[in-house]
């Protein structure tokens, strides 16, 4: 049976939240950070209480010990900066208390059959028309910095750690047509589309990342 886990004491969330686990066939637990982050093997969906504490570090850590479990967070009322700030944070969906029940019935079965791994917003796309080159860094993701490049109309997303001696390369310079990032410590090059280094001394590519766009949402695939 899967297990379906919840950080919350909203009474009226529990019953939406055990009526999805009756109708998902999943077991549903009760519990806190804490006991979140010791159990030993990835639930099949996460729900947290946006209204409940400070969701944030819960967040950031669940994401780097299970980058592709679906998470879910709510608000008993909507709230526009909770709202984003959580989609920003890693949740892959927020929802008010009365949408949770069937939101989760139909996405943990969706998430559970997903190839690659949940997803992580980056931005809309209107928060980058016009601009052109480095438009996002994000400094804690399960894979450590990510900077975030908009070029010739493609979003493109790079570890921002080179693999020689882990400098920040989005502090380096970005050029050419085919555009390729210079490692501001020791020189070494990169092509920004597919990470093949072009010069040493790094001897390893540059890690990329999967960058998907889903309507008017911009997110990077995890896993």
């Amino acid at each position: 049976m899967s297990l379906l886990v919840a950080i919350t004491r909203d009474e009226l969330a529990i019953r939406q939240l055990h009526r999805a686990a009756g109708t998902l066939g999943a077991m549903l637990r009760l519990v806190s950070g804490v006991e979140l982050e010791a159990l030993p093997e990835p639930p099949s969906g996460v729900v947290l209480d946006l209204d409940q504490g400070e969701f944030l570090p819960v967040l950031s850590r669940l994401r780097g010990r299970w980058p592709g479990v679906l998470v879910v967070g709510f608000l008993a009322l909507p709230d526009a900066d909770r709202w984003r700030s959580a989609l920003d944070g890693g949740c892959d969906f927020v929802t008010t208390r009365g949408g949770l029940g069937r939101l989760l019935s139909d996405r943990v079965p969706e998430y559970q059959s997903r190839p690659g791994g949940s997803r992580l917003r980056l931005f809309a796309l209107g928060d980058v028309a016009g601009r052109v080159g480095l438009v996002k860094q994000l400094d804690d993701t399960p894979f450590g910095p990510v900077a975030v490049y908009h070029l010739g109309g493609k979003i493109l997303a790079v570890s921002d750690r080179c693999p020689h001696a882990g400098a920040r390369l989005s502090e380096g310079e970005l050029a050419g047509d085919e555009p390729v990032i210079t490692c501001p410590r020791h020189g070494s090059r990169f092509a920004l589309t597919d990470g093949e280094r072009v010069r040493g001394p790094a001897d390893d590519p540059l890690p990329t990342f999967r960058v998907v766009v889903e309507g008017t949402e911009v997110f990077l695939r995890l896993g």
